[in-house]
């Protein structure tokens, strides 16, 4: 029984990486993301601002890195879907994601067209948040996916940890940017575990 969901969730993993890799082709990547994604080891820290589109939700991907199914890999991904824009190619519309990355290299990849990169700096904590926490490894669930109301935009700060020029950790944390800049969500990514917390108006959409 175990197995048959660990290999259902592995399958739904390689459809959502899929679909990020074709979201990075449509979208501009940024330049100074893929420049230090290259080699360094150093943290990229950067926070952005996100238009939100007009169903005023953000979704939050994170899933671990699980066996390979017939022969294709399964890298852990992390995404974040606003919703601003969409995409249709031979006739199929797909929503891209404005911020993802995965346990591959050169993976990082922000869409400029819809997230700007602001001075701000939101903590990288998960201070306001209601818990428990959720963990995801690669024998416990595989991912975390939840869907959270937003304004029509969200501050997004990513810690970025490259080695190689492969992701290997990262702390993400999301916030309204109206009013009082109030917590949505908080991820703390590797390719082993996820650990995440989550605002009272987030739900897990499995």
């Amino acid at each position: 029984m175990l197995l048959d969901m660990h290999r259902r969730r592995g399958i739904w993993i390689s459809g959502l990486l899929a679909a990020l890799i074709a979201a990075a082709v449509a979208v501009q990547a940024s330049s100074a993301a893929r420049t230090r994604a290259a080699g360094s080891a150093s943290p990229v820290d950067a926070t952005y601002s996100c238009h939100v589109g007009s169903q005023r939700s953000i979704k939050i991907y994170g899933g671990v890195t699980l066996p390979p199914i017939n022969g294709q890999k399964q890298p852990g991904v992390f995404a974040l879907t606003t919703g601003a824009k969409s995409v249709t190619k031979n006739g199929t519309t797909t929503t891209p994601s404005q911020i993802g990355f995965g346990a591959r290299k050169n993976s990082l990849r922000i869409d400029k067209s819809s997230c700007k990169q602001v001075n701000k700096k939101i903590p990288l904590n998960s201070k306001g948040l209601s818990g428990p926490p959720e963990t995801a490894t690669p024998t416990q669930f595989g991912h975390i996916n939840m869907r959270c109301g937003a304004g029509g935009s969200v501050l997004v700060r990513l810690r970025l940890t490259i080695a190689g020029g492969v992701p290997t950790q990262a702390l993400v944390a999301m916030r309204s940017a109206n009013g009082k800049n109030r917590p949505l969500a908080f991820y703390k990514w590797s390719p082993r575990k996820i650990t995440a917390l989550s605002a009272n108006n987030c739900s897990d959409i499995g």
